[in-house]
């Protein structure tokens, strides 16, 4: 495989041109050089993906040499450009570094001693005791969507089926859909953000909240086309989101408040410890 390396690092200095790529400065390992920075043929190697054919390897290899060249030199000019203040990047470094490292003993931690054992009875507890975490910020509805040519929409019996719970009247109106509708939409059982009911239709509703109070249909026509839906339920934008609509993300809720709240709790602990055994002193 190294082998082969070196031949396409052979095949691409001889491809590029470039006095550079000498037959000296590829004893020396040197792949490409901007100011007193150096590419070298092993770091080169170690960047580029095994098991590629020798093309890729080589259009790999240009590409990368092609991107360090221009970041190097962008670091060049920045060099030059810069203030030493400016340069002197230590403390940001030093935060970066210390804030990777708490981060990863904390991830450990939380792998180790999170419970992240969920019930429903924990989900639905959660749901009733912070009703100020699902307040609504959209209009939401449970619907029968449809869109038929006008010239074969059976309005009134359109209605009398997307009213009806039966079994009967939903098997005719699926009938029906599969035959004339251009779009057809089962909603009624699940709860949707209003805009994708609202976004099909060609209406413009100045008073959303009018239109859903109503709690029946909303209808329209445009050019050949009859656009139906049969609001069954609603919720308004500000009210509090049913169960059903957020339940799926209260685990995560859940598990944030666990995972904050084990970290509050090791960061008293090792206060703690550190206090106990002297670890620390603050001074007036």
């Amino acid at each position: 495989m190294k082998r082969d390396f070196y031949l396409i690092i052979f095949i691409f200095s001889f491809l590029s041109g470039c006095s550079y790529f000498s037959k000296s400065s590829q004893g020396d390992g040197i792949v490409a050089k901007v100011g007193d920075k150096f590419l070298l043929r092993r770091e080169l190697a170690g960047a580029l993906p095994g098991g590629t054919t020798k093309a890729d390897s080589v259009n790999q290899a240009k590409d990368y040499i092609q991107r360090w060249v221009k970041q190097e030199l962008m670091l060049l000019m920045a060099e030059e450009n810069l203030s030493d203040d400016q340069k002197d990047v230590q403390r940001e470094l030093d935060e970066y570094r210390t804030s990777l490292i708490i981060h990863r003993y904390q991830q450990q931690l939380i792998s180790q001693k999170l419970d992240t054992v969920l019930t429903a009875s924990d989900i639905r507890q959660f749901y009733d005791l912070h009703p100020e975490r699902f307040i609504l910020e959209q209009h939401i509805v449970k619907a029968i969507y449809i869109e038929v040519p006008k010239n074969v929409a059976k309005v009134d019996q359109l209605k009398r089926w997307m009213n009806s719970l039966d079994d009967k009247s939903r098997t005719e109106l699926e009938k029906y859909s599969f035959q004339y509708a251009t779009k057809f939409d089962y909603f009624d059982e699940q709860w949707i953000d209003f805009s994708q009911i609202r976004s099909r239709m060609p209406v413009s509703l100045t008073n959303a909240d009018d239109a859903l109070n109503r709690k029946g249909f909303i209808e329209t026509y445009e050019g050949n086309k009859y656009y139906l839906a049969a609001i069954k339920d609603y919720r308004l934008k500000g009210d509090k989101a049913p169960f059903e609509f957020v339940k799926d993300g209260i685990a995560n809720l859940i598990l944030n408040n666990r995972k904050m709240e084990l970290i509050d709790e090791l960061q008293k602990n090792i206060y703690q410890k550190g206090k106990k055994e002297n670890l620390f002193k603050i001074t007036d």
